[in-house]
């Protein structure tokens, strides 16, 4: 006999408590890691996940899966999704997404969007089987330089680059973004980030493009945010990067983003790519 499933709100669980399930749920993922209660803590302020509407899956009373929700106004993202090994191949996944749907459509959310990576079939025949349908692709893009400096360090700006404060190229972010962006580089994840850098590259008094950038584990820098009016300016600032860094990783730019040939044309490869997934609620 099957266990009986319900669900929870996540914000009925301690924040470790939930990390450790939803750290269990990704186990064997392509980019394994441990989810902390500091990570979520961290997440849940910069992606906008609201964890009493985010769910817990119990099967029998035992933790089998977490899929968190993300909500701004009436947009709704998926910011986590997985099932638990024991509780794998059981169908489950597909009652989890049909849950959290629901849940988004309680909230009264018009539209929910996922990213999946293009390899997890597993995942993409789920979010099918729910109703998602594949709207772009996202690419990660990675520039490695074995002759550059390492150390990431952006203090000191060459060429005609510009250090500048986040907020206040977050000023132009409208301007400089010829495609709407990933929920996590969308202006309401980067408002409230810390710890980044902004390098500016000016045109007749203001930024024609920028860059808002953290310091990677490595000493490398990932690049945040990148926004310009041309992809010859987003190009020219790539290069300004790449006289201060070694390695040089970008996520989730659209893969039909104008900018895009400004990645090709600084030496960038796709190292991953992601289907953005799309249901209309």
């Amino acid at each position: 006999m099957q266990a009986e499933v319900t669900f929870a709100p996540a914000s009925s669980l301690s924040l470790d408590a939930l990390g450790d399930i939803f750290t269990r749920s990704f186990e064997g993922y392509f980019y394994p890691g441990t989810t902390t209660a500091a990570v979520l803590a961290a997440r849940a302020r910069i992606e906008s996940l609201d964890l009493h509407h985010s769910l817990v899956m119990l099967a029998g009373g035992e933790p089998a899966g977490v899929a968190l929700l993300g909500l701004r106004g009436d947009r709704a993202w998926c910011g986590g999704f997985g099932v638990t090994p024991p509780f794998r191949g059981r169908g489950l996944a597909h009652r989890l997404a049909a849950a959290l749907l629901d849940r988004a459509r309680e909230v009264r959310a018009r539209r929910l969007t996922l990213e999946v990576l293009t390899r997890n079939a597993p995942a993409i025949k789920a979010y099918a089987r729910a109703g998602l349908a594949i709207a772009r692709d996202l690419r990660i893009m990675e520039w490695r330089g074995p002759d550059a400096p390492a150390g990431g360090e952006i203090d000191q700006p060459a060429a005609a680059a510009r250090a500048d404060t986040p907020g206040r190229l977050l000023e132009h972010f409208a301007a400089l973004h010829p495609a709407p962006a990933a929920w996590q580089r969308d202006l309401p994840s980067l408002l409230v980030r810390g710890k980044l850098d902004g390098l500016a590259l000016d045109r007749a008094g203001r930024p024609a493009a920028y860059a808002l950038l953290a310091t990677a584990g490595d000493g490398g820098l990932r690049i945040e945010d990148l926004g310009a009016e041309r992809a010859e300016d987003a190009a020219a600032l790539l290069g300004a990067l790449q006289r201060r860094a070694a390695r040089i990783i970008s996520v989730n730019e659209p893969a039909d983003s104008p900018l895009m040939p400004a990645f090709e044309t600084a030496g960038f490869a796709e190292i991953d790519r992601q289907h953005e997934m799309v249901v209309d609620l």
